[in-house]
């Protein structure tokens, strides 16, 4: 039973999600913005040595896509 229960824990843990934000740049219309993704934990990949993010968006037209992100462009990783 204790094994059931920190299993559990462990699952829920892992179900995280996290906004992930680029810089701000200017668009094709003069206005500053930026690119937002919802993404889970599950579907990150951390590429250390080559210096990006792997991760698939779980929401709007680019859900299910898989996504590479370079470090350098990276604004804000925020927990939800």
């Amino acid at each position: 039973m204790r094994i059931q229960i920190i299993w559990s824990e462990i699952i829920a843990m892992s179900e995280r999600k996290y906004t992930i934000e680029t810089k701000r740049y200017i668009d094709e219309n003069g206005q500053t913005t930026f690119d937002s993704w919802t993404t889970s934990a599950q579907v990150v990949e951390v590429k250390h040595e080559e210096q990006y993010l792997v991760f698939f968006p779980l929401e709007g037209d680019d859900a299910g896509k898989k996504h590479y992100i370079p470090f350098a462009n990276i604004h804000i990783v925020r927990e939800l």
